[in-house]
């Protein structure tokens, strides 16, 4: 099984490349429609011609016919209705590829509305089993590292509670920015709860996942420098775990979210030593 991120890379990029190929068809067929209609008025005009006109039309010049007009002009006109035949299928065709097309297009929109959240625009948590059966598989396939952050933003219930609920999507759609910003196009960055995200981080050992980890808390702390809402400071929790072989999903997650917890116990502990606000 191939891993999700190239298969996401393709979905991405498929539905795009697929309406780009059946649009040049489309606008490739209406150019032929358009040379065949213009060939089909050219021979039923030849086609009354010869038969109003037969002596005139066949005889001048050096043009010499021995088929009786009559004969010519009904030729012509079985061209002009195996063409307007071939026409009428064409046009059949078109409508059910863009039938097709349309009800591809739906379906894509339909999943992309469940894999991305609204607030955030990043993975839903509904995506997750998924992705961590396969990330997983692929680790131990490979024996290549893969490191979970569990993410959780301090004091956003405060912020929620004083600002009201639009102030608070937009601090979750910064830190979604943040974190994304942080990771590579590899790495996945999902919405995992509430003030929740979860990093997912193929082929990164613990040493590569601490380098992201503080990169989060440094984006993070300067955003909030220029950011402040109110007089409220918004940090995160962060909670690092490597993938033990072996080990399912659910316990690597269970994992992650204990060291988040572990440390935002410590900043409520540091923010109590400093007078601060204790993070919540």
């Amino acid at each position: 099984m191939e891993s999700m991120a190239k298969l996401l890379n393709l979905e991405q990029v498929g539905p795009q490349a697929r309406i780009k190929t059946e649009l040049l068809q489309l606008e490739s067929q209406k150019k032929e429609f358009w040379i065949l209609v213009i060939f089909a008025a050219m021979v039923l005009l030849l086609g009354v011609l010869s038969f109003f006109f037969p002596h005139r039309f066949w005889n001048g010049g050096r043009l010499e016919i021995s088929i009786s007009p009559q004969i010519v002009f009904v030729i012509m006109i079985a061209l002009v209705l195996a063409s307007l035949v071939f026409v009428r299928r064409d046009l059949e065709v078109r409508g059910l590829r863009l039938a097709n097309l349309q009800q591809f297009m739906s379906s894509q929109e339909e999943q992309a509305a469940g894999m991305f959240d609204a607030v955030t625009n990043v993975f839903t948590r509904g995506f997750l089993h998924d992705l961590m059966s396969s990330e997983i598989s692929r680790a131990e396939r490979t024996n290549r590292s893969l490191s979970l952050i569990m993410c959780d933003l301090n004091n956003f219930k405060q912020v929620n509670d004083r600002y009201g609920h639009l102030m608070g999507d937009y601090v979750l759609s910064q830190i979604a920015t943040i974190l994304k910003s942080c990771v590579r196009g590899s790495d996945y960055v999902i919405r995992y709860g509430g003030d929740e995200f979860l990093i997912l981080l193929p082929e990164t050992d613990e040493q590569g996942g601490e380098i992201v980890r503080q990169r989060v808390h440094s984006k993070v702390a300067e955003w909030d420098n220029s950011n402040r809402v109110g007089d409220l400071p918004v940090s995160v929790s962060l909670g690092l775990y490597r993938h033990v072989t072996g080990q399912t999903a659910e316990k690597d997650v269970a994992e992650a979210d204990a060291r988040m917890y572990a440390e935002k116990q410590t900043n409520k502990r540091s923010a109590v030593d400093h007078g601060a606000p204790r993070p919540q």
